[in-house]
């Protein structure tokens, strides 16, 4: 019976696995619905009826039966009292002393809360972000709690089923990729990485390994060539920029060329390609949808916080009370942006975030092979046709370029390397096709040096030829 080994790259927008038998490496095909099989996107919608879906088949399902529908809120009474303060909001009236006021007075206050109550369903994305929050210990979805290792679960089932029927057995052992770093903090690292070994053994992987996800795009690289080489791996995907320098010497089977390479440094921060759409959305089409109206006599400026919810549009749908979109109505009719108002209550209304997030990733991997293209979304009172070019494109990444310069400084800082020292660059993950990225690396290494791999499964293969020997 062949033995097969498994590595598990789980991704903030994407995931893969792949397989190694000691001879071969076999990339797994996990989403026939995807444009690329053997790339699953990292999304789970839950049903009002308890259904599990993921992959392209939860965006789609999301798109079906949530856009341009009706949203319904209701405020419900929670069932408990809650302490607070009599004194909290004085009595206005010129009779009010506040010298007679006790302001430690108490009373029970009925808990409420305002609850979507047609909807059909939840949609959950970038999971692995949130694995970081100790905070965010669950959720529940239609009276149904679910633990972040839970949700994270039902991804990592689809997973583990898809690697269980490539091998012919249940596999039951794997080395899954992690990332240099999920957080800046250190103790939120360390939360992040339980979780997901929990993730991984509720999906039926009894025996979980680590391995940095750099690392494994090295291994990948380096089992299909000889000679002594000292390599840069720099992995840019949805949530995390990371760098690992790997020197492999000698030549020889992979057991050998493994056993002679030394890991040099590794370097990351939590900064990819979901910052890099908040920011599109911020700075183009923010003043779409009025952000730099002002409403009123006073002429005052919009609140923020409406707009903040735009880039959590999984939760756009709580905007859309009856307060506040007669709110938006009052201030449309004296503001200065009467359109941008009414495509703003339209976005609420409507529950249009999530395909005008679709439509501006898709603008910003555009940008990979075009030197400009336009942001289009056209329903109702939005009409969205922004110009985006590549010169402007890089100046709004450029605070986040200069975050991932950094971790790739350090990387070099780290492992006491010049730029002249390094062999080949390595670059893997979506986000790392970027030009303004390529650019950045090719001034510094010189672009005789870069070499592409796998966008979206060289982590997952070379975790897979890891898992033989760990």
């Amino acid at each position: 019976m062949t033995e097969w080994y498994c590595g598990v790259d789980f991704g903030t927008t994407n995931s893969s696995a792949a397989i190694f038998n000691g001879e071969q490496v076999r990339v797994l095909s996990l989403d026939s619905m995807n444009d690329n099989a053997t790339s699953l996107p990292s999304l789970l919608y839950i049903t009002r009826e308890g259904e599990s879906i993921v992959g392209r088949a939860a965006a789609l399902a999301f798109i079906e039966r949530n856009v341009d529908r009706e949203i319904l809120l209701r405020e419900v009474d929670l069932g408990v009292d809650i302490e607070g303060y009599i004194g909290a909001e004085p009595d206005k009236s010129e009779a009010y002393n506040p010298a007679l006021v006790d302001h430690e007075v108490t009373e029970a206050v009925r808990a409420r809360a305002t609850m979507e109550v047609n909807s059909p369903g939840r949609l959950f994305q970038s999971l692995k972000t949130l694995l970081r929050h100790r905070g965010f210990q669950g959720t529940d979805v239609f009276g149904q709690h679910y633990q972040i290792e839970e949700l994270v679960s039902i991804l990592l089932k689809r997973i583990k089923a898809g690697v269980d029927e490539a091998a012919g057995r249940p596999i039951n052992k794997a080395v899954f990729g992690r990332p240099v770093q999920f957080s800046e903090w250190e103790d939120e690292n360390a939360v992040a990485e339980q979780r997901l070994q929990r993730a991984a053994r509720l999906a039926g992987f009894e025996e979980v390994t680590f391995f940095y996800e750099p690392v494994g795009a090295c291994v990948e690289y380096a089992m299909q060539s000889n000679g002594s080489q000292r390599l840069m791996v720099v992995d840019i995907g949805g949530g995390t920029c990371d760098v690992c320098i790997m020197e492999f010497g000698g030549q020889g089977d992979v057991k050998k060329r493994l056993g002679d390479s030394k890991i040099c440094s590794v370097a990351g921060v939590p900064v990819a390609g979901d910052a890099i759409d908040r920011e599109i959305t911020r700075i183009k089409l923010f003043p779409i949808f009025g952000s730099r109206c002002r409403y009123g006599p006073a002429q005052l400026r919009m609140p923020q916080y409406i707009y903040n919810q735009i880039l959590d549009w999984q939760n756009l749908y709580k905007l859309n009370t009856e307060e506040t979109i007669h709110w938006l109505l009052a201030a449309e009719v004296s503001s200065d942006d009467p359109p941008g108002l009414r495509a703003l209550r339209c976005l609420i209304q409507r529950n249009y975030g999530y395909p005008i997030a679709r439509e501006v990733e898709a603008a910003k991997k555009r940008l990979s092979f075009e030197n400009e293209t336009h942001i289009e979304f056209d329903r109702e009172d939005i009409a969205i046709h922004e110009l985006l070019e590549r010169t402007e494109f890089a100046h709004i990444i450029e605070d986040n370029l200069e975050k991932m310069r950094g971790s790739i400084l350090e990387a070099e800082k780290r492992a006491g390397v010049t730029p002249q020292d390094i062999d080949l660059v390595l670059t893997t993950g979506g986000t790392s096709l970027i030009p303004a990225i390529r650019n950045m690396l090719s001034d510094r290494y010189g672009e005789a040096h870069m070499h592409r791999r796998d966008t979206f499964t060289s982590v997952a293969s070379g975790l897979s030829i890891v898992a033989q020997y760990t």
